[in-house]
């Protein structure tokens, strides 16, 4: 019998996760989809409605009253950005780890949003269509 080659999955593909810290983290393969550095400077917006987590370039979004947030060299955007989106989402700590998928890229006139969208899990059913 011949060999046949496995073919295996990265560890997830573009995605945002928060841990059990709180820690809000963008995998390596999100970086390379938005063209991220270390120690560059994001904007993170939450749609509550659709469970989803918005990051655009500083320098690209034109967003008012809003915050910029510091990639460190891990992909981390620091426990603060964290808890924020797990408050924003009524997400229990029970719940952490979680993870958001990456879903492409939203227009919302004049900002251009990397949207993650939570993945669905045993803690939260699938949205109604």
């Amino acid at each position: 019998m011949p060999f046949v080659p496995l073919k295996l999955e990265t560890h997830g593909g573009s995605s945002l996760t928060i841990d059990v810290l709180h820690r809000l983290r963008v995998s390596r393969a999100a970086m390379r989809e938005l063209k991220l550095a270390p120690y560059q400077y994001v904007v993170i917006s939450v749609d509550v409605e659709n469970k989803r987590i918005g990051i655009a370039k500083m320098e690209l979004a034109k967003v008012p009253n809003a915050s910029a947030v510091k990639i460190d060299k891990r992909g981390y955007l620091g426990t603060k950005a964290g808890k924020e989106v797990v408050k924003k989402l009524a997400i229990s700590a029970g719940d952490l780890p979680i993870k958001f998928a990456d879903i492409g890229q939203i227009d919302e006139g004049t900002v251009y949003w990397r949207a993650f969208e939570l993945e669905k899990t045993d803690y939260f059913p699938p949205l109604p269509e």
